[in-house]
């Protein structure tokens, strides 16, 4: 589940291509002038290897989807919310980075106990 764009007008670098965590110089996707560079975070660069095997939605992505899923319902549940209207931009806010850093950090556990 790529993020893209991951870079702005002028050509820097804005979101991590893997993660959507704030991206360095470091591209995995150029291959046209057109393409998208495909930045990556400094902790993706780390992995950048087995990430450049991953271009679907595989089973990895699908348990860094199950993280985000149980991070912001762990989130929900700490302040024992069950109606999303009644979320102020703060919180709204901290909702969606549970479920970023849910996906992320599931990802990076998964990739590491691969077998490649």
């Amino acid at each position: 589940m790529p993020f893209t764009p991951t870079a702005d007008a002028q050509g820097a670098p804005t979101v991590c291509r893997c993660c959507a965590r704030r991206a360095i110089g470091t591209g995995v996707g150029l291959t046209k002038q057109k393409d998208d560079p495909g930045y990556l975070c400094g902790e993706c660069v780390l992995i950048i290897e087995d990430l450049a095997k991953m271009r679907r939605l595989d089973p990895f992505e699908l348990q860094a989807l199950d993280g985000g899923v149980e991070a912001v319902g762990e989130w929900l549940t700490e302040r024992g919310i069950s109606d999303l209207a009644l979320l102020d931009e703060l919180d709204a806010r901290m909702l969606v980075k549970a479920a970023w850093l849910g996906c992320a950090d599931r990802l990076r556990a998964a990739l590491r106990e691969a077998p490649f």
